[in-house]
């Protein structure tokens, strides 16, 4: 008893001494490092690769793509930011929000919680396995209070608190500029909304602390990336790098430089010098609403597309950053956005989680591998945000926690399929989405109303074929009711929609 007592002494010395920072779990020897790079908000069809009849240039994010094995026909399983990033970080999917709670200091809404302490991260996984982590966004969601186990979980944090208009969300601006600046951004139809505080919360911050280009949010975001790299990460190899922008999220207020690009004022910038940078009351706005006409509705899309052309003229300079220090060719890029926005499409301004429909689930998504394989091909495999984490490790040779639910992308590099995904499943708010490369489907999680799209035929889903073809309505409800369990949760009709059943 004594001489067992005494081992077990011993053994509980070793396991405090140096064992205990030791990696629990271990990467492979050759692993390369592993980029996440997250652009909020971005159309597919705004990427000049993937839409060369479009309003924009996207260089950048072009040149990556011939560089990487791009998915044609990406969707987030679960949208909008807060819901997509979990599933980003944690490989566990979101889908059908069952879980939902009303939280304070997140938006109301099914989907809006914290990263629940049973679900694994990403950045915890790889920090067992002895890879540095380092993390630069902001996103204001993931810089506030509810993301605090996250942040934890990282070598490396870097915040950036340049996002005015959300500063609620984590550390309050005291400084907002007084009403008679933002009259110049301020929709009339928006003079008596909450977009008045946020729009002098911008304006504030913006005034004191962005007075160059390379102040404006993205670009610290992605200066802070690439300050990691000088200073830390190129010393510290394998490494994992989550450069996480908020942008082309509005306000759509990029540099001067790149709205001029875009052509001369319209609509209602030029007829009263209003630059409709929030064209619409958060999350979104009927257009009849917000009283918006032809020409100012093109005058946002050409906002919004400079904010996207701005977001990649930074995209670029990481990768330059990458290509001088020759990590480049070490590093795999996982590049995806959380989801869209509806641009006067349907009528909608903003993202409306029954109009969840292609400017919102449709996003650009794409790997790239060091050693270039299947640079410049396709997939239409549904690539979804819950894959990234179990893809990334797969890379670095670390196994993934049987919890994350995602599937590994990575063994499409070596010539093999993943499980196959004959179609995607989704949820916005209390809405829910299916389809595959013919059908699109969306209703409300009760099924009240449910709408059918043929992509074929409609690839813009404008025509609802619900009625037309009850027997693909009942295929695609069975679909998600089986994906979700074998039911679908209820939300409460009104207020914090908290789940009420199923």
């Amino acid at each position: 008893m004594g001489a067992g007592a005494a081992g077990a002494a011993t053994f509980g010395l070793g396991a405090c001494g140096d064992d205990y920072f030791s990696p629990a779990t271990k990467h492979d020897k050759d692993a390369p490092n592993t980029l996440l790079l997250i652009t909020d908000s971005t159309r597919f069809d705004y990427i000049h690769r993937f839409n060369p009849i479009g309003r924009n240039k996207t260089p950048n994010i072009d040149a990556l793509s011939r560089d990487s094995l791009t998915f044609s026909l990406a969707v987030p399983e679960a949208m909008p930011t807060g819901p997509a990033r979990r599933a980003f970080l944690t490989g566990v999917r979101s889908f059908p929000y069952r879980n939902y709670v009303p939280t304070t200091g997140l938006p109301v809404g099914p989907g809006w919680i914290p990263i629940p302490d049973t679900y694994p991260i990403v950045t915890e996984v790889l920090g067992e396995a002895g890879i540095e982590t380092a993390y630069c966004t902001d996103n204001p969601f993931l810089i506030g209070p509810r993301f605090a186990n996250f942040r934890a979980t990282v070598d490396r944090i870097k915040p950036s608190f340049s996002q005015g208009s959300y500063r609620f969300l984590n550390k309050p601006f005291k400084h907002p500029a007084p009403r008679s600046m933002i009259e110049r951004y301020l929709l009339p139809a928006l003079s008596d909304t909450v977009e008045v505080g946020r729009l002098r919360a911008m304006v504030g911050w913006n005034s004191i602390n962005r007075l160059h280009d390379d102040q404006y949010p993205t670009a610290r975001v992605v200066r802070s990336a690439m300050s990691l790299l000088d200073n830390h990460l190129k010393h510290e190899r394998p490494f994992f790098l989550g450069v996480d922008s908020f942008d082309p999220h509005e306000p759509f207020d990029a540099p001067k430089v790149y709205q001029q690009a875009q052509g001369a004022p319209k609509g209602i910038e030029k007829t009263q010098g209003i630059i409709p940078i929030q064209p619409f009351e958060t999350p979104y706005s009927w257009v009849v609403h917000v009283d918006l006409d032809d020409e100012t509705i093109e005058r946002v899309r050409e906002l919004y597309a400079a904010e996207v052309s701005y977001a990649d003229a930074w995209i670029g300079r990481l990768m330059n950053k990458l290509a001088d220090l020759k990590l480049l060719d070490e590093t795999v890029i996982y590049y995806m956005s959380d989801h869209g926005i509806t641009l006067g499409e349907q009528g909608v301004m903003g993202k409306d989680g029954a109009r969840a429909q292609w400017p919102i689930y449709h996003v650009p998504a794409m790997i790239r591998h060091p050693e270039g394989k299947l640079a410049g091909q396709y997939s239409d495999y549904f690539a979804s945000n819950h894959d990234a984490a179990p893809t990334l490790l797969s890379f670095m040779g670390i196994r993934a926690p049987g919890q994350m639910q995602g599937e590994d992308l990575s063994v499409l590099f070596d010539g093999r399929d993943p499980p196959a995904r004959p179609h995607f499943t989704a949820c916005y708010d209390d809405y829910v989405l299916a389809g595959d490369r013919d059908w699109f489907f969306i209703s409300d999680s009760e099924g009240r109303l449910k709408r059918l799209y043929d992509k074929r035929k409609d690839p813009l889903e404008t025509n609802d074929v619900a009625a037309e073809h009850p027997d693909l309505v009942d295929k695609y409800w069975k679909v998600l009711s089986d994906e979700a369990g074998g039911t679908l949760p209820q939300f409460a009709a009104s207020g914090a929609k908290p789940v009420i059943g199923g």
